[in-house]
């Protein structure tokens, strides 16, 4: 079909105006995503006692993206909404149960908050009933019948009980079933997110990550750390990453993160372990005897703040002694990394994981798409300098890094 065609076949379809003219108000019974330009709420009358569904677009240039998306995000199932409407643009959507469209913001009279109890949505409208079957992540199909309910893995409760489909062990079997669930769940996602430029066929655990980074930067940058040359560990945590940085490796590192956190004995005994193991060469998941005394006594350094211009201005003499500027998982702070790095000319190496999308809508690729996946985001940080590169890790989860090294 020509662009024609579809820009007529558009004309066809969105035939009518919206034009609000009612304002309904009720609890949302079920919510269905089905692009970022279109999704559905069921939603559950207060004053008529049924049922009607809401549409929210903009392939029909009634709203923005903006708006669809953001109302997606506060229509979350069981909150209690108002939210203004008309008939839809579409004709065809037109069916057996009343259909509306709003391109206006929804409110939230009551969002649904129980911390202990996971709302169980209906049935979509129009729906012939639940499937016997699920498409899983990995895209495979699976009968319902022989998954377990996760409600009742997680909580020992299902709502549904007896008439969910999904199996229910009992105590006997449940620390065993539990297992197999997690193993499955892990299995299928490693399959649905792998990457095939990915090198790492055996990879560590996700506890071993900071062992595996800091590796890897000793590898890459060693000869910039030397002669008290240290590193700042952006939105670091507990510290991991410096620990070994420090004790492993004798490579002074401060952890620049605004709230600190407990470190029990239990996290320093465990971290202990690994680099003692890494120093003398051992395997850090074996278990034969080591004298298990730090490499190295230098402490990392802690410090509550943000790395921004004024952190610079306040600790330049920190920031003169520093080489590198690391961010492991960062989150919101993956991209000041890339960009004070950057700003003051000093290597950087950061996993990027977290996008927060909704949070950054000036992010765009070149190609003028919008960042809403970890892929995006790599992409989207790589741009900034024709000189940052990118590798892989070997450990399980999101495990690319984009470093700079001048």
């Amino acid at each position: 079909m020509s662009t024609g065609e579809i820009e007529e076949e558009k004309v066809q379809r969105f035939s009518r105006p919206l034009i609000l003219t009612l304002t309904l108000q009720g609890q949302i019974r079920h919510r269905r995503k089905l692009s970022k330009e279109l999704f559905f709420i069921d939603v559950f009358l207060s004053d008529t006692q049924v049922k009607e569904q809401v549409l929210f677009r903009c392939d029909d240039g009634s709203t923005t993206r903006d708006m669809v998306q953001d109302n997606y995000r506060m229509a979350r199932p069981g909150s209690i909404v108002r939210v203004e409407v008309g008939l839809p643009t579409d004709p065809r959507e037109d069916s057996t149960y009343k259909v509306w469209q709003s391109n206006v913001p929804l409110i939230v009279i009551e969002p649904y908050n129980d911390p202990k109890r996971t709302f169980i949505s209906d049935p979509p409208l129009g729906s012939k009933g639940p499937k016997p079957t699920i498409k899983r992540q990995d895209g495979s199909i699976k009968e319902k019948s022989q998954m377990f309910c996760k409600f009742w893995i997680n909580q020992r409760e299902c709502i549904r009980f007896p008439n969910c489909p999904y199996l229910h062990p009992s105590e006997e079997v449940y620390e065993q079933a539990r297992k197999d669930w997690i193993d499955d769940r892990l299995t299928v996602r490693k399959i649905a997110t792998h990457d095939p430029a990915d090198p790492h066929t055996s990879k560590k655990s996700h506890a071993m990550r900071a062992m595996v980074f800091v590796q890897w930067i000793n590898e890459i940058f060693g000869d910039i750390l030397i002669d008290g040359v240290g590193v700042l560990d952006i939105a670091g945590g507990k510290g991991d990453v410096s620990m070994f940085l420090s004790h492993a490796y004798n490579i002074p590192s401060t952890v620049v993160e605004p709230e600190i956190r407990k470190r029990p004995n239990h996290w320093y005994t465990r971290l202990r372990r690994y680099a003692c193991r890494i120093a003398q060469n051992q395997d850090p998941n074996s278990t034969a005897p080591i004298e298990e005394k730090w490499p190295y006594e230098l402490e990392p350094n802690y410090m509550g703040t943000l790395l921004d211009d004024a952190f610079v201005e306040k600790y330049s003499d920190i920031v003169a002694k520093t080489g590198l500027l690391v961010g492991m998982h960062a989150d919101q702070a993956t991209e000041p990394i890339v960009d004070m790095a950057l700003k003051l000319g000093k290597a950087f190496a950061v996993i990027p994981c977290c996008v927060f999308g909704h949070e950054n809508r000036h992010r765009r690729l070149k190609s003028g798409e919008e960042v809403n996946t970890t892929e995006e985001f790599v992409q989207y940080l790589s741009e900034k300098d024709t000189r940052i590169q990118k590798s892989y890790l070997g450990f399980e989860g999101k495990n690319v890094v984009l470093y700079y090294k001048p």
